[in-house]
């Protein structure tokens, strides 16, 4: 018998704020103020609380079970016990006093155990910021299209765990999942229904089954996996995974906006524009300004209907603003004995104040044949930063 699985009032999982710690939930130890020489130390992130397990301080040890049941704020203490490896732990009587808190995203992201360096939470905001989404659930009865977003790679899971949240809300809750036996067909039917219900999805994309493996883990392990479901995960080349995405949609654009930090960006941007609907966002991220300039250059020789609306410099100086660069192709029209008058990819003409774009590079532009680039700080002079964001949309062809 063809058993239905029919969606019908969603529940929420078990709830994913609460007050008061369960099993399965993460929390934030801080050492209290009470001990001035251990009040900076690190904050330590649990593994999912359980009744047999423990958190191992070189203050001593906190078992899960003093954790379960307590509340945000409460205050727990180490045992005064031994290691593993046999050596004595605590400090004086009581031990040392740990605050617990809920664990936030940023600094979940900063501390879970990492295989390559992430985007930190303070880049990963920024840009989620420059896709600049706006997003509810589905109405009633109501059509409309799908907002799909793509990323690649997916490297930590940082950035996907962050564009997962600003996406959430368009998307109903799932059903409860269910882990008994007879239910497990029936429960994965549902899921495949929901998923094809979303109205949000992120496509992250990894060349590495290992990377995109763990990835995953650090995606489900953040309250109860609540995001995961709104990510599809690929592995593979981001060029063959688009061209496969492509198809299926009848050659037909359904990418709302992109996100490309990998090696080669440059090789990727014709078949992802392809797929990018008209004035969506494409966001790639380079560690260097010369690669920005790269993928620039093939936008303009390849003709690829891309338009550069701006470059940021990360980490600037420790901030975290993202500077603006004055990054464009541009074709001499005339030499000046004051300015060189420009003509831009968009076909206007511009003083450009000192930069003879006629001969040999100098500090502001590269020598190319047909277009010159000119690549500076809008603001002030070059500094180290912690690498550059350009933002191109696509332009109506």
């Amino acid at each position: 018998m063809l058993r239905r699985a029919v969606l019908t009032a969603p529940r929420f999982q078990r709830r994913h704020i609460s007050t008061v710690f369960a099993p399965g939930d993460l929390a934030l130890l801080r050492p209290t103020k009470s001990d001035r020489n251990n009040s900076y130390a690190s904050p330590i992130l649990t593994k999912p609380l359980s009744p047999t397990g423990r958190v191992e301080t070189h203050k001593g040890i906190i078992n899960h079970s003093a954790i379960l049941g307590k509340q945000v704020r409460d205050v727990v203490r180490t045992n005064i016990s031994t290691s593993r490896d046999g050596r004595g732990k605590g400090s004086g009587a009581g031990g040392q006093e740990y605050r617990l808190h809920e664990v936030k995203l940023e600094e979940y992201v900063r501390l879970t155990r990492r295989l390559v360096t992430p985007l930190y939470p303070q880049d990963a905001g920024l840009i989620v910021g420059l896709l600049d989404l706006h997003l509810e659930p589905r109405r009633w009865g109501e059509e409309g299209d799908r907002l799909e977003i793509l990323e690649a790679g997916t490297g930590h899971g940082a950035l996907t765990l962050y564009l997962s949240r600003a996406v959430h809300g368009a998307n109903v809750p799932m059903p409860r999942s269910r882990h008994d036996d007879a239910a497990q067909e029936d429960s994965h039917v549902a899921l495949e229904q929901w998923k094809a219900s979303r109205r949000a999805v992120i496509h992250s994309i990894e060349i590495s089954e290992k990377y995109s493996s763990h990835a995953r883990t650090i995606v489900d392990g953040f309250r109860h996996g609540m995001y995961t479901h709104n990510v599809d995960f690929h592995v593979g080349s981001v060029s063959d995974i688009t061209s496969s995405l492509l198809a299926q949609r009848n050659g037909k654009e359904f990418l709302s906006h992109a996100f490309l930090d990998l090696p080669g960006t440059e090789g990727h941007l014709g078949i992802v524009a392809k797929a990018l609907k008209v004035d969506g966002a494409l966001v790639v991220f380079c560690p260097s300004i010369t690669q920005v300039m790269a993928c620039l250059e093939t936008v303009k020789t390849d003709g690829i209907p891309l338009e550069m609306e701006k470059v940021l410099e990360l980490g600037v100086n420790g901030g975290t603003g993202g500077r603006e660069w004055d990054v464009r192709a541009v074709k001499p029209r005339a030499r000046q004995h004051a300015t060189n008058v420009v003509e831009d990819s968009d076909g206007e003409a511009r003083e450009d104040s000192g930069i003879d774009l006629s001969e040999e590079d100098g500090q502001g532009g590269r020598k190319d044949e047909g277009w010159k680039m000119i690549c500076r700080p809008k603001v002030g002079e070059l500094v180290v930063g912690g690498g550059f964001l350009g933002v191109f949309r696509k332009k109506r062809l």
